[in-house]
């Protein structure tokens, strides 16, 4: 009599849970083998495990990324990732700046030998181009040590970071031959400059002008004349942080005309207004503004409808000592967000009916790892993709207070929201980064995921 075959054996087994994916939701079991998935089946015995998470009346989601985190600020990358992982976040893409003097090159391995070097999340990079006549020319290093995103400022001139039109199409033409994706910061820099020079030559520098300097005008021009610019140059264009509802149907249009064109929102953009920054004062203070309640309504139903396709945190605290001034316009712009990121989208958003749990899981998920080059490993919960999970209790309540955040500032702009909805269970690669609340994931676990370039896709 032949011997019996052995039953196939799992690292864990996520068994109990609802899998949701970008377009369903399942009641299925995964099983985990050598930090991957690797089974995906109606009921996993749990004799088939060495280890079993019950997931039972919780949702089980893949993991989150952020693509949109600036380490150069209150936190770097190493304490942030613990922040982002007590958030649910499971990837990070962080920006690297190479300042005036740095080449590429210099910047990437300064960054990977220090501060990425400490990660307890998995990261990929984008690149800030804040020099671009010297910079341009380096653009095929990056790619070399796989960096295929790169991001100009539309704004700024007076700190040297602004790329004039002509040198922005420069950049999207070489990003777009080498096969990239090129993210701009879209707003009207030079009239920006003039207003702010304006209030302050004549005195007017209390909150209330804050938002005044920065009007969404001259932010959904800007935003017009990228697509325009990236439609010439046959590049794929990421529009980060969207504040204007003006925004989401330009994009609508120029996605309907088959350009590739992705909106990326914020969660303070989603549910805060110019009100909020007016009632919290100075540390609420960010670029671009807050808008009105219209523009939240419209960035939603861009998220709904699949116009906005992707969510970052723009996470980018500064100390409120440095944020607290009598001129508005010293202030450093920038807030703590990655940590609320998750909670503040799941509730305000699929408990309140704005987005479905799907959707949610299309924008925080998968779709920054198609756009950035991590799908399939990242982003998915399909047979062979990395074991990136969050298991998510839908009851599980929480009062938001900066005393019991992780980030290295004393605020938050959400403090005594009460939202429904956290992450209790999160694994990267099989391996345990969030249990009930804390993280239990070591400093240098987490690891640099170079991309290739590729085609620029979202579901």
């Amino acid at each position: 009599m032949p011997e019996r075959m052995t039953m196939e054996q799992f690292d864990t087994a996520v068994v109990g849970g609802l899998v949701v994916g970008p377009d369903r939701i399942e009641p299925i079991d995964l099983g985990i083998r050598d930090g991957r998935i690797a089974a995906r089946e109606a009921s996993i015995d749990p004799s088939r495990s060495r280890r079993i998470i019950d997931a039972s009346g919780k949702y089980v989601l893949p993991g989150v990324l952020d693509p949109h985190f600036h380490p150069q600020y209150g936190d770097k990358l190493t304490p942030g990732s613990i922040t982002a992982a007590h958030g649910g976040i499971t990837t990070m893409i962080p920006y690297v700046y190479a300042y005036r003097g740095m080449t590429i090159p210099e910047a990437i391995e300064q960054f990977l030998e220090g501060d990425g070097a400490g990660s307890v999340l998995d990261y990929g990079m984008h690149f800030a181009i804040l020099d671009p006549p010297n910079q341009i020319d380096e653009l095929p290093t990056a790619f070399e040590r796989g960096i295929t995103s790169f991001k100009f400022f539309m704004a700024y001139r007076r700190r040297g970071m602004m790329a004039e039109d002509d040198m922005l199409m420069e950049g999207m033409e070489r990003i777009g031959r080498l096969g990239g994706v090129t993210m701009v910061h879209a707003e009207n820099g030079l009239c920006i400059d003039r207003l702010e020079q304006k209030f302050q030559t004549e005195g007017q520098t209390s909150i209330d002008r804050f938002e005044m300097s920065r009007p969404k005008p001259l932010e959904y021009e800007a935003v017009n004349r990228a697509v325009q610019i990236a439609a010439l140059a046959d590049c794929p264009l990421y529009l980060v942080h969207q504040t204007t509802g003006e925004s989401v149907e330009i994009i609508r249009r120029a996605r309907e005309s088959g350009q590739a064109v992705i909106g990326e929102t914020c969660p303070q953009y989603l549910v805060m207004t110019n009100d909020d920054l007016l009632q919290q004062g100075p540390i609420a203070i960010l670029t671009p503004p807050y808008r009105t309640q219209w523009d939240n309504e419209t960035l939603w139903a861009g998220l709904a409808d699949g116009t906005m396709s992707t969510i970052g945190s723009d996470h980018s605290p500064h100390p409120r000592a440095n944020k607290v001034k009598d001129n508005v316009f010293e202030s450093p712009v920038g807030t703590p967000q990655v940590e609320t990121m998750l909670p503040i989208v799941y509730d305000r958003g699929v408990n309140e009916g704005r987005i479905t749990l799907q959707r949610l899981v299309a924008v925080m998920c998968e779709n920054p790892a198609r756009v950035f080059g991590l799908y399939p490993q990242k982003g998915n919960l399909q047979v062979g993709a990395d074991a990136d999970v969050v298991v998510l209790d839908p009851t599980r309540e929480l009062t938001i207070e900066a005393s019991e955040l992780h980030s290295s500032v004393d605020y938050n702009t959400y403090e005594g929201w009460k939202v429904a909805g956290r992450p209790v269970h999160t694994l990267q690669r099989g391996r345990d980064i969030l249990i009930d609340g804390e993280v239990v994931a070591e400093a240098g676990q987490g690891e640099y995921i170079p991309v290739k370039p590729g085609p620029v896709d979202v579901v």
